[in-house]
């Protein structure tokens, strides 16, 4: 069907807001321009073809200076060319049109669905950037102060928010109580169970008479009570978590400690044997009337108590890894590195020996995704230090 539209009618249509229906729209357009029009008029022609997606054969006296514009399905030539070949061009232009509808219904389609995918994805990311500004408001603002211990800490979530807790929190002025636990399972479901671990943590009682000393629970007591909560609240249908609590006595540096299915903290340095510190206890959320055992240990200068999750053990890919499942895999790397950390020199800090754990782990192949969250404290006499600062002295 061939309709003749009178040339302000086109115009008209042309800058109508309301885009008409493709069914609505001609297959092609043969636009005729004379050598009077204005290149103005021409222009906005040509534009609300573009805007259309509508195919046209734009004849004009001398079409050179718009070949440049020939773009889109709109075509220019010359007014005088032969029929045949303009006949041609219109069939294909035509012919064409019904894919060109369907890709760009498509291709709008596309974008609008890119578009609310990109909004949701926005939205996801500011919500946990917020889940990870909560879960830093449970971990303590500082490290605790004691005049003959040190402590040094490393946390590294792999993601926004960890499947890692920890806390430390001064009893009283002779006592530092230690937390480090690890929900089974990565992301936000792991992190809000973490979060009521630290929120269910309990370790000082309050003293009953008023007057009385606070009464600091013992280690085994603290994860007994914490199982038993976390049993209860059957928290995520069968949640579970690792973890390790215990308590150190400034004034004699004695350790206090008990686990629950969490890697054995480990006792280096000072010259002496390196020490598993075995706790016998369950993870956490499995048996409701689970116990736990306490092992205790006396720190001597040059000594560091080193707790840590098992983020660690796969931090230190094996040489020879090549893959992802590679790097993901746990290997016993980590032991050679933190011997040399706590062993090596006894003159570093705590503080200064979990700098060193962060630049080793920064070194390793595929740290910027590391495979879990990793986090470690270390708790070391503060007479190491000076200890080892004698010993330079005479030598010197």
């Amino acid at each position: 069907v061939v309709h003749n539209l009178a040339f302000d009618r086109l115009l008209a249509a042309l800058d109508d807001l309301d885009v008409p229906e493709a069914s609505k729209l001609p297959a092609a357009v043969v636009v005729v321009f004379s050598d009077q029009e204005k290149t103005q008029t021409i222009d906005r022609v040509v534009e609300g073809l573009f805007a259309r997606n509508l195919p046209a054969l734009c004849l004009m006296p001398d079409p050179a200076d718009w070949k440049a514009f020939q773009r889109d399905g709109v075509l220019f030539e010359r007014n005088d060319a032969d029929l045949n070949v303009l006949a041609a061009m219109l069939f294909a232009l035509a012919e064409r049109q019904g894919a060109v509808d369907l890709l760009a219904k498509e291709v709008y389609v596309t974008t609008r669905c890119h578009g609310g995918i990109r909004t949701e994805i926005d939205r996801l990311h500011d919500e946990l950037h917020m889940a990870a500004a909560v879960q830093r408001e449970f971990l303590p603002a500082a490290l605790p102060a004691l005049p003959d211990i040190d402590f040094g800490l490393v946390f590294r979530p792999v993601n926004y928010v960890s499947g890692d807790i920890y806390d430390l929190e001064q009893l009283d002025d002779d006592h530092v109580g230690f937390f480090i636990a690890d929900a089974v399972g990565h992301g936000v479901p792991a992190a809000l169970l973490t979060l009521m671990l630290r929120n269910s943590l309990c370790m000082v009682e309050p003293a009953r008479p008023m007057g009385d000393p606070d009464r600091i629970i013992p280690p085994a007591e603290v994860l007994r009570r914490l199982n038993h909560r976390l049993c209860e609240t059957k928290a995520g249908g069968g949640r579970f978590a690792t973890a390790a609590y215990g308590i150190i006595q400034s004034s004699t540096r004695k350790v206090t400690l008990a686990g629950a299915g969490h890697p054995h903290p480990l006792v280096m340095g000072g010259g002496l044997p390196a020490q598993a510190l075995e706790t016998d206890g369950p993870l956490l959320g499995v048996f409701p009337d689970a116990q736990f055992t306490q092992a205790d240990v006396t720190l001597v200068p040059g000594q560091t108590l080193l707790l840590y999750t098992d983020g660690l053990e796969c931090a230190f890919p094996e040489k020879s890894a090549t893959s992802a499942r590679d790097f993901k895999r746990a290997s016993t790397r980590y032991m050679d590195h933190i011997t040399n950390l706590l062993c090596a020199d006894a003159a570093h800090s705590p503080e200064e020996t979990m700098r060193e754990l962060v630049r080793l782990l920064d070194e390793q192949a595929g740290s910027l995704h590391q495979a879990d969250d990793v986090t470690a404290i270390a708790i070391a006499p503060k007479a190491a230090i000076a200890l080892a600062e004698s010993t330079r002295a005479k030598a010197a």
